[in-house]
């Protein structure tokens, strides 16, 4: 018998589960039919898809090192796996030169462009084919899904097929639009037994804010730039010399930044420094074609610079405070607790235990007390936590704070969450100059500090936050959190955090940043920035809470990803089948509802069934796992999801269940 398998994306997901997919086969070849097809479509080349395609600029960096970076499980996993290397071990001995890697060969503490990423998702896709198993086989189309309707436990899935030299095959491609100097799309039929929706990230329908902006700029003559994957956005019109507003600074910022510069023909040198060393600063030689980058965020600094040291000892591991368990048991009546009174509470315990557990462990000196101190006051604040009882457990934080301010002399060394989310908060310059001066010094601290490994409670804060992270994204999986409460505090505050402190960019960028800003092309606008329109002497207003000054310009480019809606999708695949009712969307409240699935990423719909044949995974799904890769050693989820979907798969596409797979007419 013969049975089909249609992904719809052909990202790392897919490539994730393609590799899943052919080690339970192999471990078991009977529990799949004697013939199984699969089909691939996506509009980019699979393996990296849209955002690690190959064709974008070398100057945009992953912001993981490239030891941190795999799509296969660890060794020993419980499930069938297929072992593999990471992107470091895949790069060692490649000659990368030709993809921007340094000629000297990709180390595993390097940064690499996102084109080397591309080639080993590339690669590992390859590797998930040759290891299907006889009788498997995959079929992958360059091409769009336009819709899938359901008949019966099927799907019949139609799609246009490209032929080559289309726009995804650029470096800056806009828009789903048909094949260019490709003749016309061949329309295809397939009747699917399994249908798996992996589109990854989803462009969306204007917000708002977003379609006011479009319309007020359009109507006064202005130039604006919409939230969107940066090398997908066409920033070519942003002329020469001229003021340019730009909300973000965050990576996206960045992206845009090298696009602007170093894309345009300027160059980068580190010059030697005053005592003749090879470390002095970085000087930017402007190639002339480059607009003027007036940045400004909520913050208005840059996200924190990845950590250039790693102190022995410290590692993504098993959190303390903030754990499933603890959040389990203070669940009400209704299974789920809320983000202001029970997550964010336990995440600043967890990053404050874990930074003076760290000063006290590794250094004399700067702490009079000891680790066990320490551990003993924040289990004191845990027990009257759970306990519920919120003047004890207050009063417990009160002392861990007052405890640190008796034993560790200098500030600097102590822990302020607050004042580490924002670092200006409250603060008031004179003007947008004194603001902008500032930044620069906050800038070359926090790289100098980033790489200076006498401050490694910084590394210690960043292993448990991340730790801490991967709790939570567990317990969003689960369901105790409202989705309003997840919008806005995981998916929003708490992700704004983990971006800003775990997430930022390597310090080459950050040097980049500050080069730029001594030649006068990048200047800082300040933080709580607010942008108008000025209808009457036509213009882009930038104001902050942080000066008096105004900014104006006549461009603005909105630096940032726009919030992952599927209620707001253009996917026409999905939008067909949301219209059609055959989805559920979220209760959120709000218009960033995501698709609801079960454990096994079966899509729900709406009157609260299963649909046993159809699958969705990726960032458009609550509380599904956005990544598809991950750090090597820490058991990521994504892959115990790709090992249960697969388990879901084999029992849809058993020999039992197995349909005739020809083209659907």
């Amino acid at each position: 018998m013969t049975a089909r398998l249609v992904f719809v994306g052909g990202g790392p997901k897919t490539t994730g589960l393609l590799l899943a997919l052919a080690a339970a086969a192999r471990a078991d070849r009977a529990a799949f039919p004697e013939r199984l097809e699969i089909l691939v479509v996506d509009p980019f080349p699979a393996g990296g898809g849209r955002i690690w395609r190959h064709a974008q600029s070398p100057t945009l960096w992953m912001n993981s090192l490239a030891e941190d970076v795999t799509i296969f499980p660890d060794e020993g996993a419980e499930f069938p796996s297929l072992s593999g290397p990471s992107l470091a071990e895949w790069a060692a001995g490649r000659d990368l030169e030709h993809l921007g890697a340094p000629a000297a060969g990709l180390r595993g503490t390097d940064f690499a462009p996102r084109r080397i990423q591309a080639e080993y998702l590339g690669w590992a896709y390859a590797r998930a084919q040759q290891e299907l198993p006889d009788g498997f086989v995959l079929e992958t189309v360059r091409g769009r899904a336009l819709a899938a309707e359901p008949l019966g436990d099927r799907h019949i899935v139609s799609y246009e097929e490209y032929g080559t030299g289309h726009p995804h095959d650029s470096a800056h491609p806009r828009g789903p639009a048909a094949p260019g100097g490709a003749g016309t799309p061949r329309y295809q039929t397939v009747l699917a037994d399994a249908l798996v929706l992996a589109q990854g990230f989803l462009e969306v329908a204007d917000d708002a804010e977003t379609a006011e902006l479009r319309e007020q700029a359009s109507r006064s003559g202005l130039g604006y730039t919409a939230p969107g994957y940066t090398a997908d956005v066409d920033l070519s019109g942003l002329p020469a010399g001229e003021d340019v507003l730009v909300r973000g600074l965050g990576l996206a910022f960045v992206d845009a930044m090298m696009m602007l510069t170093e894309d345009r023909g300027g160059r980068f040198e580190r010059v030697a420094g005053a005592d003749g060393s090879a470390d002095g600063p970085v000087v930017y030689h402007p190639s002339g074609r480059e607009p003027v980058l007036w940045a400004g965020s909520g913050r208005g600094v840059p996200y924190k610079s990845k950590l250039g040291h790693r102190p022995e000892g410290l590692r993504i591991g098993p959190t303390r405070w903030l754990t499933a368990d603890t959040v389990r048991g203070l669940c009400g009546a209704d299974g789920t607790v809320d983000c202001e009174t029970v997550l964010f509470p336990l995440l600043e315990a967890e990053l404050a235990h874990a930074h003076y557990a760290e000063l006290a462990t590794r250094y004399e000196g700067r702490t009079t007390a000891s680790a066990q101190e320490y551990g003993r006051l924040f289990a004191d604040w845990h027990r009257a936590f759970v306990a519920g009882e919120p003047v004890t457990a207050q009063r417990c934080r009160a002392e861990w704070i007052r405890f640190a301010e008796w034993t560790v002399p200098d500030p600097a060394d102590r822990f302020d969450l607050s004042g580490l989310d924002r670092p200006f908060a409250g603060a008031s310059f004179a003007s947008q100059e004194e603001f902008e001066a500032e930044v620069a010094w906050h800038t070359r601290a926090e790289i100098d500090r980033a790489a200076d490994a006498r401050y490694s409670q910084d590394a210690a804060v960043f292993f448990a936050l991340v730790s801490a992270y991967y709790v939570t994204r567990e317990l969003v999986g689960q369901g105790v959190f409202t989705s309003a409460d997840r919008i806005r505090n995981v998916d929003g505050r708490f992700h704004g955090l983990f971006s800003y402190i775990a997430s930022g960019p390597p310090p080459e960028r950050l040097e980049n940043l500050l080069a730029l800003h001594r030649a006068g092309i990048v200047r800082f606008l300040g933080a709580d920035v607010r942008v108008r329109v000025d209808a009457g002497d036509p213009a882009f207003v930038a104001t902050s809470g942080a000066h008096p000054d105004e900014v104006r310009a006549r461009w603005l480019v909105d630096a940032r990803l726009a919030p992952v809606s599927a209620a707001r999708a253009t996917d026409t695949l999905l939008r067909g089948l949301l219209e059609d009712g055959h989805l559920l969307l979220e209760d959120s409240g709000g218009g960033a509802a995501k698709l609801v699935a079960d454990a096994d990423c079966r899509a729900v719909r709406p009157d609260g069934g299963t649909q046993r044949s159809l699958f969705l995974v990726g960032p458009s799904v609550a509380g599904g796992v956005a990544e598809a890769f991950t750090r090597p050693g820490i058991d990521g989820r994504v892959f115990r999801e790709n090992a249960r979907m697969v388990r879901s798969l084999q029992h849809v596409l058993s020999p039992q269940r197995a349909s005739t797979a020809a083209p659907y007419a």
